[in-house]
């Protein structure tokens, strides 16, 4: 009896703690590079072509093209499994060409969060409002886009008429 009582709790531990997967393929989150800095992307692209990396954002946009979907999204960057962290400050933008199928607009809309295995091809000149900027061009190899959560709103009861309260009388 105490030999089971032991081992069931250890046991369940083991269990809930090999649930943890990642979001990418096991082999694609193994052979990226997590979390490139875009700045140095920017700074000396020859370096870096022919990477992949593995990292979150924001989608931006989404435009259907002649050679796929090209998604502009704000970098965020992930953990081991591929979980979003928070978004830096001096946030930056990525364009990524999904070339495997069409993400549809709709879908892989603005605000929606993905997380992707992409290689890094170039630099590509455009505009971000009226300002010129230069974005880190990828190639997607893997995406997730993460499912919408919705925001649950409650109301809890005033403190006299909740059950819990030792004033509540239901019988006044």
């Amino acid at each position: 009896m105490f030999r089971t009582s032991l081992y069931l709790p250890v046991f369940a531990g083991f269990l809930l703690c090999s649930c943890i997967a990642p979001v990418l393929q096991k082999t694609v989150m193994e052979q990226g590079t997590r979390n490139p800095g875009l700045a140095d992307l920017t700074r000396d692209p020859a370096r870096y072509r022919g990477q992949l990396f593995v990292f979150g954002g924001i989608i931006a946009s989404t435009t259907i093209i002649r050679d796929g979907s090209l998604v502009e999204a704000v970098y965020v960057p992930v953990d081991g499994t591929g979980n979003l962290q928070s978004v830096p400050a001096p946030s930056r933008r990525f364009l990524a060409l999904y070339r495997d199928s069409i993400a549809d607009p709709v879908i892989y809309r603005s605000g929606r969060e993905i997380t992707v295995a992409a290689t890094f091809i170039e630099n590509r000149k455009g505009k971000l409002g009226e300002m010129e900027y230069t974005y880190p061009f990828f190639h997607i190899v893997e995406i997730y886009l993460w499912p919408i959560v919705p925001k649950v709103y409650y109301l809890e009861p005033p403190a006299y008429y909740h059950p819990g309260y030792p004033w509540y009388r239901p019988w006044y």
